[in-house]
């Protein structure tokens, strides 16, 4: 039996039995760590503080500081984010001067501290070291990185290489802040604004941190291999953070949430076609994960929230792995068999 024969099959058996989705019930919350990862210490950094700290009467002094103290972050920092010259220039620091007198980047400076005052750093501090905890149980063998919050001129809201995961305070600020509404709607459009909330913060770096340590794993083949990568992606950050509200993983709001769960059978029979689940253009299966004001796929309602294509997958793995309780996170992430994953699917009628 091929493949194709194979899938219509199980979208037969799913058009008789009609079961529901994914129930409420979380098993990844009654996880007992290891104590090795209960008494993992998680280093914080403050870039921010220390680089609008710094005495640039001596530039070369106070860049040269920064770089011994954050190596490669700070060179992504002046790299990428700021895009001025190699971190190494000898004149790098006369070139931060004027970032660091800008009024609007001191403004947001100002408003960072509001925002996020110590205790609130805290908090955060502890919701991140629980969930790096867990990162450390599920995959013991992989670095736990340093976790730098920094101001990055709203270039980057979550940055993560191979030792540290930045946090840019600066897109967090909230929607309704002064400083995130006087943001250019043509680069950040109402959708985007709606994002830049504090509630969101932990769910994205933790996202963050898992797509970029999940990188490898990427294999793009047609819609359906899309689909399981990111509800792979999605499972593994529920299992670092099994407190969460689907919604708030999303990035959604409660209301979209709402829609999503709602219509599931509806929009899943338009998935559940040949020519759509194993399609291979690549500007169509984006449309289904792209961010936006909502997924913007032929046959989808413009009131969907955004990126449908990140919770069916996500339901997909749940369903897979309720299915298969033994298997733990790190063997999710080396299972190829996306048929197999699939099978496991009942969309909710």
């Amino acid at each position: 039996m091929n493949l194709k024969l194979i899938y219509y099959v199980i979208f037969l058996m799913f058009c008789i039995v009609g079961c529901g989705g994914c129930e409420q019930e979380k098993p990844l919350q009654k996880v007992e760590i290891t104590p090795a990862a209960e008494q993992l210490a998680v280093i914080f950094q403050r870039f921010d503080d220390d680089l609008f700290t710094a005495d640039f009467t001596h530039p070369d002094s106070a860049t040269q500081l920064l770089y011994h103290k954050y190596g490669s972050f700070y060179c992504d920092f002046i790299e990428a984010d700021l895009r001025l010259a190699p971190c190494q220039d000898s004149n790098v620091g006369k070139m931060l001067l004027p970032f660091l007198k800008n009024a609007d980047i001191l403004a947001t400076r100002a408003e960072i501290e509001k925002v996020f005052p110590q205790n609130k750093i805290e908090k955060l501090n502890t919701e991140l070291t629980e969930a790096m905890r867990k990162w450390h149980h599920y995959f013991p063998d992989s670095l736990v990185p340093k976790i730098i919050y920094y101001q990055s001129a709203w270039n980057n809201n979550i940055a993560a290489s191979d030792s540290t995961l930045g946090i840019a305070l600066d897109c967090y600020l909230g929607k309704k802040n002064a400083i995130t509404q006087k943001l250019s709607s043509e680069v950040f459009p109402n959708y985007k604004k709606s994002n830049m909330d504090e509630q969101y913060l932990v769910a994205d770096a933790v996202k963050g941190w898992v797509a970029y340590k999940s990188r490898h794993h990427y294999a793009p083949k047609d819609l359906l291999s899309e689909l399981v990568f990111y509800g792979k992606l999605m499972y593994v950050t529920e299992a670092l953070l099994p407190d969460a509200q689907d919604s708030i993983m999303l990035s959604w709001s409660s209301r979209q949430m709402e829609w999503a769960e709602q219509n599931e059978w509806n929009i899943w029979k338009s998935v559940a076609q040949e020519k759509t689940m194993f399609q291979t253009k690549v500007f169509e299966i984006n449309k289904w994960f792209m961010d936006g004001p909502f997924t913007s796929v032929t046959g989808v309602p413009q009131q969907s929230p955004p990126q449908l294509g990140v919770w069916f997958g996500w339901n997909m793995v749940r369903q897979y792995m309720k299915a298969n309780p033994s298997l733990s996170p790190s063997q999710l992430m080396q299972e190829n068999d996306h048929q197999k994953i699939l099978s496991a699917y009942q969309p909710k009628r």
